[in-house]
């Protein structure tokens, strides 16, 4: 029996602009407010098309690929919008569990696909769809627990499906892992692809992955409270099933900059690509498993890394990388040996020193991954969920892909020069952070009620999820 779409569900489903219809629905607006929170919703609202914006006019060659977490997964088998609806679904969260060669569900039934890309997007796609240039972008909502490998022929299909519409070459758009996603799909199919690809821009992408998932894997998803809700519900053997999200783990010693000559790497004082350094208390199956998804990932980084390094640099030239700055990131994971050389307690580094590549980032990427050689890069303080929702952000990538010089670049060329930027605070603050989340991340910490919860404890955090107390936690991003 096909699964009935309630409204929330049917508006989780449907593009930017179809969304402000659906609301014209009462009892429609009555959930989407109750499933934002009425704060986030009201800034949702402030988006809102309008006759005069002309949304729509204009050609469409713009391809932008959302971050993990960023567009929904829905169950074509067993119903309903999973990812983003956390409060409803929570029950539902470990059917998202993945087989061992990741390729699938573990229930054949789930079926889950890929849905649509989330509300954290919608200021970034105004700004596109205002910008006179552009009538709007298309959105690739993609698979983010699967391996890069798996969803880059679809994205190839895409850009080559954009390019056929338009007769124009397609300017591709990455934020967080999306950007990671272009570069993948460029690197297996770029020789059908670059006679059709215009430029890119990647804003906040961990070219070299992001110590916040070692963090992840390590302690389960601990470091901040909306997160930290989100791992009740989705165990731990889930999480490490999900070979998308390890795949961002910071790369391998000799990949990772700055290790690339013998040097200690600057994430970890343990080998993370050795299951077992991990101690995380598997078993034999267990670790192998790990290991095995560990083994695809240095893979992943040496190929990705070896391509870059041959690619001409007049395909270099068409790339933008814009990197968040000021924030303060867990850069480091320490063990610190206990009695009988066990090693059980981690110690997490993440003071910020002013542009130092290895101790300054934007809250989840450190800047030494951010960087990437030989790539024109500019900087600007701000959280990695909300950096493409930054006017001056959205501004540089519209003028970058409207086929702009370097020189009409107006972020920071520098990372010091982002921090004492000329530009204005209305410029260099995102417009949407209730909706993105980043207004709600709190310091990075140890949160021991939720890695070991009482009986209580997770009753009360049940209640309030029930009772639409933590709304944000549906708006929670990993990366």
């Amino acid at each position: 029996m096909k699964h009935q779409l309630t409204k929330l569900e049917k508006f989780l489903t449907a593009d930017y602009d179809a969304q402000f219809a659906l609301l014209a629905d009462p009892e429609t607006k009555s959930e989407v407010q109750a499933w934002m929170g009425p704060d986030a919703f009201q800034q949702f609202l402030s988006f809102a098309p309008s006759p005069a914006s002309h949304l729509g006019v204009g050609p469409k060659n713009i391809l932008f690929a959302p971050g993990v977490m960023g567009c929904t997964l829905e169950s074509k088998g067993l119903g309903g919008v999973w990812w983003l609806d956390v409060v409803r679904a929570r029950d539902k969260l470990n059917e998202l569990r993945l087989t061992d060669d990741g390729a699938r569900e573990i229930d054949e039934d789930a079926d889950v696909k890929p849905g649509t890309v989330d509300q954290a997007y919608i200021p970034f796609r105004k700004a596109v769809a205002t910008s006179g240039t552009f009538g709007g972008s298309i959105e690739f909502p993609y698979d983010w627990r699967k391996s890069f490998r798996s969803s880059v022929d679809l994205l190839r299909d895409e850009i080559n499906q954009v390019f056929d519409d338009y007769q124009k070459p397609v300017h591709l758009v990455g934020h967080s892992m999306g950007g990671l996603m272009i570069r993948a799909a460029l690197m297996v199919h770029g020789k059908d692809l670059w006679k059709k690809v215009g430029r890119i821009v990647f804003i906040g992408t961990p070219h070299y992955g992001s110590t916040s998932i070692a963090g992840y894997l390590k302690n389960h998803l601990w470091g901040w409270e909306e997160v930290a809700v989100l791992a009740m519900f989705l165990s731990r053997e889930t999480f490490r099933s999900l070979r998308g999200v390890l795949s961002l783990l910071p790369a391998p010693k000799g990949i990772y900059p700055g290790t690339r000559h013998g040097e200690d790497h600057p994430c970890a004082n343990f080998d993370m690509y050795d299951a077992q350094a991990w101690k995380l208390g598997l078993n034999v199956s267990e670790t192998l498993k790990l290991q095995n998804i560990l083994d695809e990932v240095k893979q992943f980084y040496t190929d990705l890394y070896n391509w870059h390094t041959s690619l001409l640099q007049e395909y270099k030239d068409r790339m933008l990388m814009i990197a968040g700055v000021g924030q303060e990131t867990l850069f480091r994971l320490e063990f610190d040996a206990a009695f009988w050389g066990l090693w059980e307690k981690t110690k997490k580094i993440t003071h910020v020193t002013q542009c130092d590549v290895n101790r300054d980032g934007d809250g989840r990427v450190p800047l030494a991954s951010a960087e990437l050689e030989d790539v024109t890069i500019r900087y600007v303080i701000g959280q990695h969920g909300g950096l493409h929702n930054i006017p001056a952000v959205a501004r540089d990538t519209i003028t970058w892909i409207s086929g702009g010089s370097i020189g009409d670049l107006k972020l920071s060329k520098t990372c010091a020069g982002a921090q004492k930027s000329h530009l204005s605070a209305e410029d260099q603050v995102s417009s949407a952070p209730l909706l993105e989340g980043s207004t709600t991340e709190s310091k990075f910490r140890d949160l021991p009620d939720y890695e070991n919860p009482t009986p209580q404890f997770r009753a009360k955090i049940e209640s309030d999820l029930d009772a639409g107390r933590i709304p944000q936690v549906n708006l929670v991003k990993i990366l």
